[in-house]
């Protein structure tokens, strides 16, 4: 059964801070967490967001199996009180056709240049203007079962909150991915669809904390805790 977990990781500690400094190493971390547990394709999505006043992260992970905690607890100094894991499919058998929820995805919007001598698609890079990126979104959510709400301006209620460039080192070589945070307001058309999105994620990277969309109920005005607490 999926689980959705959530942990509070301060990056003042030592292990947290080391894991933090590397995207392949909390890839890796992440991945070690779940792989004993796996009987399947899905991979895990996970996502790492500044907490309210920006002491401390919440990490939140959507996985096959709950996470090994003694992973967690060793290589993020995470605390069994920082840790809460959930099953996800009784939040997931609640999205209906029509329904409204505040939402948010961290994503790696990205664009085929044409190729010069005009066969095929040429390169793929990153999109780094915020209004590109919201159209890059925008596109999108017919595949995934959703659409943006509009507002009384007429313009869909959604905002790049952070956007920028992520950069690691893997395998020796430098990596550097475009980055944009996008908080709005969708409505469901297609329960199925927005439910596949949940636990497969939307679009490139997401090993590296790209992907994962993450539902509230629109009272909500953080994403504070793992969306089936209060199902």
């Amino acid at each position: 059964m999926t689980q959705f977990t959530r942990v509070r990781v301060n990056p003042r500690r030592r292990h947290a801070r080391h894991a933090l400094a590397s995207l392949e190493r909390l890839h890796a971390i992440i991945a070690r967490s779940v792989e004993s547990g796996r009987a399947g394709t899905q991979r895990p999505l996970w996502r790492l967001d500044k907490a309210r006043g920006g002491a401390t992260l919440q990490l939140y992970i959507v996985s096959e199996t709950t996470p090994d905690p003694t992973v967690l607890r060793t290589e993020l100094d995470a605390g069994a009180e920082d840790i809460a894991s959930c099953a996800y499919e009784p939040f997931l058998n609640r999205l209906n056709i029509g329904q409204e929820w505040a939402f948010r995805l961290k994503a790696n919007p990205t664009k085929s240049l044409k190729n010069p001598d005009g066969m095929g698609r040429g390169a793929r890079v990153g999109i780094w203007n915020a209004e590109e990126q919201l159209e890059w979104l925008d596109r999108r959510t017919c595949e995934y079962g959703f659409h943006l709400t509009i507002n009384r301006l007429e313009v869909p209620e959604v905002a790049v909150r952070e956007a920028g460039k992520v950069e690691f080192l893997r395998k020796g070589s430098i990596v550097t991915l475009s980055s944009a945070v996008y908080d709005g307001i969708l409505a469901i058309d297609d329960p199925e669809l927005v439910r596949g999105a949940l636990l497969n994620g939307i679009g490139r990277a997401k090993g590296y904390g790209f992907g994962l969309l993450t539902l509230a109920t629109l009272q909500s005005v953080q994403h504070s805790r793992p969306q089936g607490e209060d199902s």
